[in-house]
């Protein structure tokens, strides 16, 4: 067993769990077609498993990874084994396939989860994260317009908010492009802007439970470092109850409780996998580029309001967007990607915001 599924990471959050609304999703999702990209990863395999119990007419999980894409095709047979699934092998900046699969599909609902995800890697290699995170949802976003899409749920994150990363740059980026898609006649959207997934794969926390399994030392980068947490099915129920919100644009944030220090993290997981043991050996790193104390989940000008679904608030307060200037920074992202432009320049591109209203 995976040391990570031995944890039980509600209790990690101190917090009651919220239940999911299987009635919602499923006025929501059965009975329509629906496409998953990125379906095969941590977070979308999980999702493909509660929207196959909803029973679409058809599900198609869009990814590039072979081996994982046909392991989650396998499990949903025993999940759903009346619900039409098809696996589709592709790369979401190849906008000529998903043309391809979405004008076939038809799809009600696309959940885009396809993305780099990772910080420190993001500060590494500004061009393959543009190329994925901006140019890949350009592609899904232009595709689903062609094929008149009705929804597009998108994970975003707290990390897109007046970003220190260049991963959290993509995202506010991508965020900015589906709001004027669905301004101006493409799909509605919802953005649920994630928070740290407990258990996810390539977190801290799933790394922690396993050196703490084997006995050996942990490092943090900063004592006082704090997050706000969700659970990997707090994590799917924010997505399917994104996707029964009926706004043409909504960005949505998890109920995540209170912020906890990721030492505090630490030790209750020391507390469930090592019980009565001596408290794991900790050591400092300092913090990574891209990397700040704390996330917050909405901008000074931004408040979060209740809405009828758990789990979830939505986000009030959003400023309003120049079309023009965002269609231009996407277009100049493109093209300096086109030229072999240096990270710096790409760096640069990501951080110059010229198309939000103040």
């Amino acid at each position: 067993m995976n040391v990570s599924q031995e944890v039980d990471w509600a209790i990690l959050t101190g917090r009651p769990q919220p239940v999911l609304d299987e009635g919602a999703v499923a006025d929501a999702l059965q009975g329509r077609p629906v496409v998953v990209t990125g379906a095969a990863g941590s977070l979308g395999w999980p999702l493909s498993m509660a929207i196959a119990r909803a029973k679409p007419s058809r599900l198609v999980l869009f990814d590039w990874h072979e081996s994982s894409l046909f392991r989650l095709r396998q499990a949903l047979v025993s999940v759903a084994p009346d619900v039409p699934v098809q696996a589709v092998l592709g790369d979401v900046r190849d906008a000529t396939r998903l043309v391809r699969v979405f004008t076939e599909v038809r799809p009600a609902t696309v959940f885009h989860l396809a993305a780099y995800k990772h910080v420190p890697w993001g500060e590494e290699d500004p061009t393959a994260f543009a190329s994925v995170n901006v140019l890949g949802a350009h592609a899904v976003i232009g595709a689903a317009t062609s094929a008149g899409v009705g929804r597009i749920v998108y994970p975003s994150t707290d990390k897109a908010i007046d970003p220190p990363s260049l991963y959290g740059a993509t995202k506010r980026l991508v965020e900015a492009q589906l709001r004027v898609a669905a301004s101006s006649g493409g799909p509605t959207c919802t953005i649920a802007r994630f928070v740290n997934v407990l258990g996810s794969q390539g977190s801290a926390p799933e790394t922690f439970a396993r050196l703490i399994r084997q006995g050996e030392p942990l490092s943090v980068t900063d004592p006082a470092m704090r997050r706000y947490w969700i659970t990997p099915a707090h994590a799917t129920l924010l997505l399917l109850h994104g996707g029964c919100l009926s706004e043409d644009a909504v960005i949505v944030a998890p109920d995540a409780g209170e912020e906890i220090e990721v030492i505090e993290i630490v030790r209750r997981l020391a507390g469930q996998l090592a019980p009565g043991k001596p408290a794991p050996e900790v050591r400092v790193t300092g913090a990574r580029p891209g990397e700040r104390l704390a996330e917050p989940l909405v901008a000074p000008h931004e408040v979060l309001v209740h809405v009828p679904l758990p789990g979830l608030l939505a986000v009030r307060g959003i400023r309003s967007l120049d079309a023009r200037a965002v269609g231009d920074a996407v277009g100049e992202i493109a093209r300096l990607l086109s030229v072999g432009a240096p990270d710096g320049e790409v760096r640069n591109a990501l951080f110059t915001d010229t198309w939000t209203l103040r």
